[in-house]
């Protein structure tokens, strides 16, 4: 039997002992799965359609239920990891971190007046006091410092609705304090009220270094919470928070 004789030998086998029946059903199957896998996949359709489902059976739980109790169970977490690892100098992380977890869901319209007390407030506790005179009418204290709040809006195209403008918080003493919050709104839609831009997006090695006064602009921002700009300019002096040192001569 020559080499062609032999080939058809084979081929005629195969075509009579089943072999191309298996072969065709185990594409088939295949075919089939991955058909089925293409489908379920997000952007299949059945995928799509399973999505939609879920989003809107999920999304409307998940915003009226009430998380205060794992905030609890997630502060002994986060303390017993902090206190069991070389974090436990990082506790500005654990604070800012729980704070961020807190949500505050009352307020959807702030006075700007009201945020520079906020901002003065921040300045009290955290203002350098290197420099200071200290006083002394009943009880040592360190000399006020000037802070200032002011407006400045930029100019646009007089044919857009569209305006931006910042709030500037100053600290004449310790510049540290200062800070820059960007704010925009549409005349037409927003009213008096403005949106405020502020940037800044934690993340676990940013989360430490946040200040008290920024993680509030995140939360606003987060909540949705417009500013009202019922002054244009403020002054003030605050107390630093911080007692002078006793000295004895």
């Amino acid at each position: 039997m020559n080499l062609e004789d032999s080939v058809k030998d084979v081929i005629q086998q195969k075509l009579t002992d089943g072999t191309i029946e298996k072969i065709i059903a185990a594409k088939l199957e295949k075919g089939i799965n991955d058909a089925m896998d293409d489908l379920f996949r997000s952007y299949g359709e059945i995928g799509k359609a399973i999505k939609g489902k879920v989003k809107a059976v999920m999304i409307p739980a998940i915003e009226t239920y009430d998380f205060s109790n794992y905030i609890v169970k997630l502060d002994t977490v986060l303390t017993e990891i902090v206190n069991s690892t070389a974090l436990i100098e990082n506790k500005k992380l654990l604070e800012n971190f729980k704070e961020l977890m807190i949500e505050d869901n009352t307020k959807k319209i702030i006075k700007v007046s009201e945020l520079f007390g906020k901002w003065c407030n921040y300045v009290a506790k955290e203002v350098d006091t290197d420099g200071l005179n200290v006083e002394f009418d009943d009880e040592p204290s360190y000399e006020d410092v000037d802070v200032t709040m002011t407006i400045e809006h930029e100019e646009g195209r007089e044919w857009s609705n569209f305006q931006k403008a910042n709030i500037i918080f100053e600290c004449e003493h310790d510049e540290k304090m200062n800070i820059l919050i960007p704010i925009s709104r549409w005349t037409d839609i927003d009213g008096e009220t403005w949106d405020t831009d502020f940037k800044q997006e934690p993340t676990i090695n940013s989360l430490k270094y946040l200040s008290d006064f920024e993680i509030f602009l995140i939360k606003l921002k987060r909540n949705f919470c417009r500013i009202e700009l019922d002054e244009e300019t403020i002054e003030d002096d605050i107390t630093p928070e911080a007692e002078p040192e006793a000295t004895f001569n």
